[in-house]
């Protein structure tokens, strides 16, 4: 069902081009996700 091989390069990506958050937004995240 799931490649981890083709997954890792995509996660790569992703993280590499996603821009930092600040730990208040993240946090928030948890309390209301």
């Amino acid at each position: 069902r799931f490649s981890l091989e083709d997954m890792l390069p995509r996660f790569m990506y992703v993280a590499l081009r996603t821009a930092p958050m600040p730990q208040k937004y993240l946090s928030m995240a948890e309390l209301y996700g």
